[in-house]
């Protein structure tokens, strides 16, 4: 059995048990993947009610033939006080009941203050079971870029938080039979630590599901010569610090300066209604839509198609999927100079950044783009061939072949008999 242990919540609807359609989807592939050598795939996560929670996607339910088995824990949305004092304790007991059958534990790192992932982790390695420790996003390059402007105090925490949590991936990576590491800034910082650290860009969409070739070079024709407006496209969670606002602001000040651009956002969150002011009092209703949740699958790449880029502007450190969805669609990217945009600029040069994060930097793009529309059509090819390689069916393949030789190493060195689990939980290692 493969198990994981995860902070991504399980939804509960009476009997019912729920996942996001992209985790839902990220599963399925990851089951397909191992071909049965596992066994089923168990989760154990925290719980939230579906009834009285508003997701930022949709949700799908996990049936008997999907052989992917759901255990939801505590409930999610405790603060960390709650968590140490109420909820440690069923969250080590649901992961102990399901740890002895495992053959391998799939587990990261995420927050120092309820640290759910973790936890499993060193209850794993107590247990001396292979694991696959993930990170997706370097969360200390994050925290520092968000917290630029706290107050001393404010900075004080962040720095005891992030010496933490660097500590605790540092000794995760060190220990685990594989790890993987999402782009250069992780393994920049965590690669001289690790055993077995791979680079990893996770994504949902098949080779079959990218956009042929006829499709693409039929709209990056419609751009040349055209006066038709570029389309580009957002599509994920609004909140602060994917700096959709700026993007509204870019938007705005490009078009003051004649750049035929329109902007629609896929996606909601807890952001939205305040975007949606931002775009009424700018009088940019005409070129700025809201189109709302999708649900993730063929519909929504197909969909995607139909734009010209995808525009990112963060205001920190990010990975999000949602680059490579924009890639499958034939979809190059303009965004901030993020770390992992440069990353994606640089190795799949599908990607155009601008150094300054701030709106009228990337006006100053867009006007430069919709000026010189050849630039798009070389990018947009450009991303399709990184599209292939990056699709979901080659990179889980890579990734079971990973898993396999991971976890034979470990056998040979370790055995298969599992341990009691019985294991302090301390970050301070």
């Amino acid at each position: 059995m493969y198990l994981v242990t995860i902070q991504v919540p399980i939804y509960t609807a009476g009997d019912e048990r729920l996942l996001t359609t992209d985790w839902k989807r990220s599963l399925l592939l990851l089951r397909d993947s191992f071909e049965g050598r596992f066994g089923r795939i168990q989760v154990v996560a925290p719980a939230l009610d579906a009834s009285r929670v508003k997701t930022e996607q949709a949700l799908e339910a996990i049936y008997p033939s999907d052989e992917i088995d759901l255990f939801p824990s505590f409930p999610e949305n405790t603060r960390a006080r709650e968590f140490w004092s109420s909820h440690m304790f069923r969250w080590r007991r649901d992961v102990a009941a399901r740890l002895p059958q495992a053959d391998v534990v799939h587990s990261g790192m995420c927050d120092v203050y309820r640290p759910i992932a973790y936890t499993g982790f060193l209850m794993a390695l107590q247990a001396r079971k292979p694991t696959v420790f993930v990170q997706d996003t370097d969360q200390v390059l994050q925290m520092t870029e968000l917290t630029v402007h706290a107050t001393p105090r404010e900075r004080a925490r962040q720095l005891a938080y992030c010496y933490l949590y660097e500590r605790s991936v540092r000794f995760g990576v060190a220990r685990a039979p594989l790890s993987l590491l999402k782009g250069r800034a992780l393994h920049a910082r965590y690669g001289r630590y690790a055993k077995n650290a791979k680079n990893f860009h996770d994504t949902s969409y098949l080779t079959s599901e990218v956009i042929p070739e006829s499709s693409l070079s039929a709209r990056t024709s419609s751009l040349l010569g055209s006066t038709r407006p570029l389309r580009l496209v957002y599509c994920g969670r609004l909140e602060a610090r994917k700096g959709v606002s700026h993007s509204i602001e870019a938007l705005v000040q490009a078009r003051a300066r004649g750049a035929r651009v329109h902007l629609d956002i896929i996606g909601d969150g807890q952001e939205r209604k305040q975007l949606e002011r931002q775009v009424q009092e700018l009088g940019a209703r005409e070129y700025v839509r809201f189109l709302g949740l999708r649900v993730y699958g063929p519909g929504l790449l197909r969909e995607l198609g139909e734009y010209d880029a995808l525009l990112f502007t963060p205001t920190a450190e990010d990975t999000p999927r949602m680059i490579f969805d924009g890639y499958s669609a034939g979809l190059p990217l303009l965004g901030y100079g993020i770390e992992y945009v440069r990353e994606r600029e640089a190795e799949d040069g599908a990607a155009i950044s601008v150094s300054t994060r701030a709106p009228a930097a990337m006006a100053s793009l867009l006007c430069s783009v919709d000026q010189d529309r050849s630039q798009l059509a070389v990018l947009a090819r450009r991303a399709r061939e990184a599209a292939l390689y990056h699709a979901a069916d080659a990179w889980y393949r890579r990734r079971a072949e990973w898993t396999y030789e991971a976890v034979d190493a470990h056998r040979r060195a370790h055995g298969t008999a599992a341990r009691s689990v019985h294991i302090p939980v301390s970050l301070s290692r």
